[in-house]
């Protein structure tokens, strides 16, 4: 078990959740070890959804590191995940009194929901751009914008600024996954630690492509008649990316990038000027860059 737990905790990854959760707290006057509980508490969690989701999907390599099933095996990978979910809970609730955790209880079975939606609407290419917006806020968003409140909460930041620091991370958190899905289509496994184009083969219908669709026809056809034949092939993933980037499907996805991006900063703005304000106003501009 410990071997698995270093090979995790060195397996790379930006950290942004439990950053989140301890600057938010700086907006408040009381920085504690619930703190540190909550923040370590919150990774963990992802670190537990994230070992699900590769045995979900058959990954052999996550961040450019070996996953647990493909080392060894998807019983041990459950084990594990479930364990990681067991201690996120155990910090968490040293850190939180219970009607927040309740509260927490309520944000993972919203995220539970949103991935079987996505996973049972696969390889259905008429997805709305209102399901996929809505699917992201639930199974990402939500977990930023937690990340962010339960900082503020725990540092005792006045009521104003927790809300407003928990609709910050919502709109950081479509941004974010917005990017990761266009990440998914346009960077080599070199870069992200999987397949290039991985969604396509899973049938995963995200925003470059609903835009994408929209704007050609042909497009819509050509991937009606791929998903019908099954799993697509690797030259067909590669010939509909080029047909995402040509339709522009990219640059509009990008627009709605910079659309939260914007609503993001404009939380920002009515905080008070401190350090920590400073780090999320340059932690919101590194998306897509």
């Amino acid at each position: 078990m410990e071997e698995l737990l270093y090979a995790l905790s060195n397996a790379g990854g930006k950290r942004l959740r439990p950053a989140f959760v301890i600057l938010s707290s700086g907006f408040g006057n009381n920085g504690d070890d619930n703190i540190l509980n909550a923040a370590a508490g919150i990774e963990i969690l992802h670190m537990a959804t994230l070992i699900h989701d590769d045995i979900i999907d058959g990954a052999d390599v996550r961040r450019g590191h070996p996953t647990i099933n493909h080392l060894h095996g998807d019983k041990m990978a459950v084990y594990m995940g479930d364990y990681l979910l067991t201690r996120a809970v155990m910090l968490l609730s040293r850190a939180m009194p219970e009607e927040r955790m309740e509260r927490l209880a309520r944000g993972i079975k919203s995220i539970c929901e949103a991935e079987v939606e996505q996973f049972y609407s696969r390889f259905h290419y008429e997805i709305s751009l209102v399901t996929y917006l809505k699917r992201i806020g639930r199974k990402t968003a939500m977990m930023f914008s937690y990340s962010c409140g339960e900082g503020a909460f725990l540092s005792k930041t006045p009521y104003e600024y927790a809300r407003i620091l928990a609709k910050f991370g919502f709109y950081y958190g479509m941004a974010f996954q917005i990017q990761d899905d266009i990440t998914n289509l346009t960077r080599d496994s070199a870069e992200t630690g999987k397949p290039k184009g991985n969604d396509i083969q899973e049938g995963v219908i995200t925003l470059p492509f609903i835009l994408a669709m929209r704007n050609s026809s042909d497009l819509k056809e050509c991937v009606k008649q791929m998903f019908l034949e099954g799993k697509p092939e690797h030259k067909d993933i590669m010939c509909i990316t080029r047909e995402i980037l040509h339709a522009g499907g990219i640059d509009g996805a990008r627009t709605w990038i910079e659309r939260y991006r914007q609503k993001a900063k404009s939380m920002l703005m009515s905080l008070p000027n401190r350090r920590e304000k400073e780090i999320l106003a340059a932690l919101t501009e590194q998306i897509g860059h």
